[in-house]
């Protein structure tokens, strides 16, 4: 079987021109996989940090722990520079003041002269102040109630006020720093028949005073022997004497005086 002859148009002819289509749709297909997983991996990154705190304050807290070590070096700089100025620097303890004038009382039980435990305790701590105070001087007086008669009081009396004295003599008290007097029950400080009232009156009384030392101890005077005059004249005449006779001159020896501490009144 015979083919016609083919027609073939004459003009021009445009050619068409095939791309690699295929390959386009690769490449997006890939670069749109590729944006997915990136998106993915971001938005991964971003719940985990968010779902970790200490991730998030990690920062923070090293920034705190920074500043917390730089004051706790300014606070031991300070602490060893307060402690050498306290160490170079003596510190000398405030002098205690004694008064001039100390009144303190003893108290005794009904017609005993026996000292307290209480009254012992208070007896030494004034035995202590005079030890440490040569200039001052205690009087020591004797009080009773006014139970009894006036003169067995004052022998009460005087006979607390010893116990006391030679209770500070004990104590190491100088017995020129002391002088004891009774007043029985002439100085009592209350009348009514109380027992708190009599318990007031049964007391020895100290008078502590700053007096000074010259004038505790009364200083020690040395005997001297005046010579009279006219007796002199009369004793250098009768030297003068070539011969040797007394003649008229009559004879005395010279006269002796012995002077004494004057009484105090």
């Amino acid at each position: 079987m015979q083919k016609g002859p083919s027609q073939i148009s004459s003009g021009n002819i445009t050619p068409t021109v095939m791309g690699p289509q295929k390959d386009t749709k690769d490449i997006v297909v890939l670069s749109s996989l590729v944006l997915l997983l990136a998106g993915l991996s971001a938005v991964a990154w971003i719940y985990t940090e968010t779902k970790d705190p200490k991730a998030l304050t990690a920062p923070t807290d090293k920034i705190e722990s920074t500043k917390v070590s730089e004051i706790l070096k300014k606070a031991s700089g300070l602490s060893q520079a307060e402690a050498s100025i306290s160490s170079s620097t003596p510190v000398t303890a405030p002098v205690a003041t004694v008064a001039d004038i100390i009144h303190s009382d003893v108290y005794f039980e009904t017609g005993r002269k026996g000292l307290t435990d209480e009254a012992k305790a208070h007896l030494a701590a004034q035995g202590d102040l005079l030890k440490q105070n040569q200039d001052y001087a205690v009087l020591i007086q004797g009080y009773t109630d006014q139970q009894g008669s006036a003169t067995y009081n004052k022998k009460l009396g005087m006979k607390r006020a010893e116990t006391v004295k030679q209770e500070l003599l004990n104590a190491g008290v100088a017995e020129h720093q002391m002088k004891v007097v009774s007043l029985g029950e002439d100085g009592v400080l209350c009348i009514d028949n109380s027992d708190t009232c009599r318990h007031l009156n049964r007391r020895v009384h100290l008078d502590i005073r700053k007096i000074g030392q010259e004038h505790l101890v009364i200083p020690a005077v040395a005997n001297t022997t005046a010579i009279d005059p006219a007796d002199s004249s009369i004793e250098q005449q009768a030297s003068g004497q070539a011969d040797g006779s007394t003649g008229n001159i009559p004879s005395s020896s010279p006269a002796v005086t012995t002077f004494d501490p004057a009484s105090g009144s």
